[in-house]
């Protein structure tokens, strides 16, 4: 088999498994509740995730005892260059309590799975990092919904339409919420 054949079969195979990993599953979140389900989406792609009253992360998905039960609240999120999807982000439905989100290199993020993460986690999100995604200005845009966000950081490619982006900047500091936001040279 030559070389090209190769690679076009295992992204073709890598597609397929990562497909599988982002679904979302309605009959799992009635099991488990939407907290645990979206800890274990996030989990099993290899993020880590915190929740209320929790000091360590929970990095594997054998130390997920820990989230079920009624009484687990997803609070922080740390998907540093994993492989969830936009697709995957129907698991933010119903989080009510996430405060910290570092998406920081998942390029398969994108204004679509961003527009589901500001629907579901405007009114508690306080930390977001979306440097490395695909996000585009327009998806930054949505960040004027987010009601508490205190730290912003994204990456310098939002910044190349300087009209948009300064515009959104000044409407951010006019709102006075976020104290601390940051352009990330990648």
């Amino acid at each position: 088999m030559s070389i090209s054949k190769f690679f076009k079969r295992s992204r073709l195979f890598y597609g397929f498994i990562n497909l599988a990993f982002n679904q979302y599953d309605n009959v799992r979140v009635k099991s488990v509740g939407p907290d645990t389900a979206a800890a274990e989406w996030i989990v099993k792609n290899e993020g880590w995730v915190r929740g209320a009253g929790q000091t360590a992360w929970v990095k594997d998905y054998n130390g997920l005892s820990s989230c079920y039960g009624g009484r687990f609240k997803l609070t922080d999120i740390e998907a540093v260059d994993i492989d969830i999807t936009s697709g995957g982000c129907k698991h933010f439905d119903e989080l009510k309590h996430l405060k910290y989100l570092n998406l920081r290199n998942c390029i398969n993020i994108d204004d679509s799975g961003f527009r589901v993460i500001c629907k579901n986690c405007w009114h508690s999100l306080q930390h977001l990092d979306i440097a490395g995604t695909s996000i585009s200005i327009q998806g930054l845009e949505l960040i004027n919904d987010f009601k508490t966000l205190k730290t912003l950081k994204y990456d310098k490619k939002l910044t190349r339409d300087a009209l948009k982006h300064d515009a959104i900047i000044q409407r951010l500091n006019e709102m006075g919420r976020i104290k601390d936001i940051e352009v990330i040279q990648q």
